[in-house]
């Protein structure tokens, strides 16, 4: 159970990778399951590098819109800390 669980975690995790390259398809996404990503990057330790990548986040100079931390962090100013 443990090796079929594993890769239907992989799966999930490739195809959700997929969503997120439409940014329309992946804000509905997004809407819908944003608490249970949030909650999988507590429970999964294991894929938690990979599920921080999938979220978004609300910034200052973003507005409405959600964008994620790699982008927020493209966008900063040099010699800003993170």
């Amino acid at each position: 159970l443990k090796v079929i669980k594993k890769n239907i975690v992989k799966k999930c995790l490739e195809m959700f990778a997929d969503i997120q390259e439409n940014q329309e398809d992946y804000k509905k996404f997004y809407e819908q399951f944003s608490k249970n990503l949030k909650l999988g990057i507590h429970e999964d330790t294991a894929n938690r590098t990979k599920i921080a990548e999938l979220l978004r986040f609300h910034t200052s100079k973003s507005g409405e819109e959600l964008i994620s931390f790699k982008d927020y962090i493209s966008k900063m100013k040099e010699g800003q800390d993170s």
